[in-house]
Order: C-alpha cells, then structure tokens, then sequence
C-alpha cells in the first residue's frame, strides 16, 4: 500500500518545494525534513508546501488534489489552518487526516517579535490549530499540559539525534580553555542566550564558552576572549566542535529543543535553564539548571568538578532515551497508522 504524506510548513526557502527528500535531509539533517527523508526510506511518498505554496489557498487545494495525501502533517503556526480549511471548502481530494507538529509555544514567541499583540493574536491561532486538527503531534510535555487544559490529547515523540558514530565529522575550529562550554543553533531573544554570555563575564577566561550558528546584533557586545561565536558552521564544522566540549549549554525556557538530544548524544553534562526543562531533567542529577538563567555558580561548578560532569553525564544517558531519526520515523509511521 502507497502511503502518501505532504508536509505543509511556513518555510521561506525557495527550493523547499521542488527538491526531494534526500535534498531536504541534506540541508536540514533533523526535524521534518530527517522525519520525512526516513518515511521516504521506509515506502511513504513524501510531498513539500512551503510558504510560497502554501499562503494561496487555491494554489494548496490544487496540490492536494494532484497529491491525494493521506496525511498532511502542518508545521509552523501561519499555514497550518489553511489545509483544514481546504478540505472543507476547496478540496476534491478529502480522504486525509491534517496533524500538527507542535514543537514551540507560538504565542510566547510571536510575543518576543511583536510585543502583546502578536502575543494575543498567536495565543488565539495556536489554541485554534491545536483544537481543530485532526490530531497533534508534539516533542513537549509542557505543551502536552497546554494541550490537556485545551482539551486535547496531543501524541508525544521526541527528537532524535543519529549515533556520534553515524555522523561525519569534518575539520573544524580548534577550542582553547581549560573548560569549553559550546553552545549550538539559533539565538533569537527568545532562546534566552543572552543569559550565558552575561555569566562569562563573572568566569575565569580560560573557561570559555563558544556558540555556533548567526550571530545576533543584541548578542554584539558580549564578544570577548571568554564568549566567542564561530558563526554558521555546516552540520559536518558542528560536530567537529561538539566532539571538543566538557559541557553544552541550552539557555531557552523550552523541555524541548533539537539540540537537547543531540547534546545527550556526545554523554557530556548540560547546563539548562530552571523552567519548563525540568519536565525533561532531574535538577542536580543529570543536568544543571540555573534559577533565572543565573549559570555562572554551575559553571564553576562544572569546571571544578570533573566527577560531578561524569556523575551527570552518566545519569541522563541511563535516564534519558535517544533515538536515530530513523526510529523517530517509525514512531510517526505508527502513530499515522492509527489514525
């Protein structure tokens, strides 16, 4: 039996609708485009909507028609009412259960880019995309809760992370320090970074912390020979630095994030934000979490005491389970299936 599912996202990349799967796991080795690389693997047909396909609703009827998914998994919070609202008003092809991927609280950071109206007006979208799809699927316990208050059983699957050992590692820069904290991916307001940079301050400088990934102007006067940022690196670039770290840090108050998983791959202590992540940690026994991002008491910490990094790193790979992306995607294919 052909299974067929199209994935609708808010994505702007300008390729995202023409390029097959192996393209899109090739640009973006996680997250829907590892899910939907993997389902490919196992026998699905897989379809992209971007943004540029997806804001015109004439334009998504029309590709669901040609497509005739089973599924229409919807991601991001701008176009994931626009399938729903196809079937029911534009679609000849209406055989087809629409399920949200719910991995941020769109409210929270539409109100980080907006201020309280984009707040309220995303707090209003997101209660309306969660309640009214089909079915959600998402990687946090804390929108598990949201969900539950909503009335709506959201099916929980985490991240994954391929084994270190499956990874190409390529060269990359070489980190200095006695203690190397690494810190990898976006770092928009929201993220929270800005709370890690403030703690190097109050460190000794051969404790050094470097992020990858954009820099961001607010992040500018933090720059120092203890807060160094490598910039976008490749995937390959990434490991290389990851393969070099004592500790990894993740400053958002979120219990989910790709980078958590990914951390947990290279079995190294991490520092977390005392919030949302203690749904996913245990405080003090397999991760560090800092009371109003407040690090620099746990860096000290970590630096002084190896024992106290092997304890913890030890104790979130016995409490913690990580999945290949593969395995990932046979938990979504079970989970489509019974639907």
């Amino acid at each position: 039996m052909n299974r067929r599912i199209l994935y609708v996202s808010s994505s702007r990349r300008a390729w995202a609708e023409e390029q097959d799967s192996a393209a899109h796991f090739a640009a973006a080795p996680y997250s829907i485009d590892a899910i939907g690389y993997n389902l490919e693997k196992r026998g699905w047909t897989v379809g992209w909507v971007g943004w540029r396909g997806g804001k015109n609703l004439w334009r998504l009827a029309r590709r669901i028609d040609e497509f005739k998914p089973d599924v229409i998994y919807t991601y991001g919070a701008m176009l994931s009412l626009h399938p729903l609202f196809c079937r029911r008003f534009l679609c000849r092809h209406k055989d087809f259960k629409v399920v949200h991927g719910w991995d941020d609280h769109y409210g929270r950071i539409w109100g980080d880019l907006a201020g309280w109206p984009g707040r309220v007006f995303m707090d209003w979208m997101e209660k309306r995309i969660v309640r009214n799809s089909d079915a959600v699927v998402t990687l946090s316990y804390e929108l598990q809760k949201i969900g539950r208050r909503w009335g709506v059983k959201c099916h929980y699957i985490p991240n994954g992370a391929d084994p270190i050992e499956n990874l190409e590692v390529a060269d990359g820069p070489k980190l200095e320090g006695r203690f190397k904290i690494v810190y990898t991916g976006d770092k928009a307001r929201w993220k929270r970074t800005e709370d890690i940079c403030k703690a190097m301050r109050r460190v000794p400088k051969d404790v050094k912390l470097y992020l990858t990934g954009r820099m961001e102007d607010y992040l500018e006067p933090y720059a120092s020979e203890n807060c160094i940022f490598l910039g976008w690196l490749s995937k390959p670039e990434q490991f290389a630095v990851m393969s070099q770290a004592d500790a990894f840090v993740c400053t958002s108050d979120q219990d989910c994030n790709a980078k958590l998983q990914e951390y947990l791959r290279w079995k190294k202590p991490i520092l977390g934000f005392d919030g949302e992540a203690n749904n996913f940690f245990r405080n003090g026994e397999n991760a560090l979490l800092a009371p109003g991002g407040d690090y620099a008491p746990l860096i000290l910490r970590l630096a002084d005491d190896p024992a106290l990094c092997r304890r913890l790193a030890e104790a979130a790979a016995h409490d913690i389970p990580v999945y290949s992306w593969a395995e990932i995607a046979e938990q979504f294919e079970r989970f489509f299936e019974s639907l």
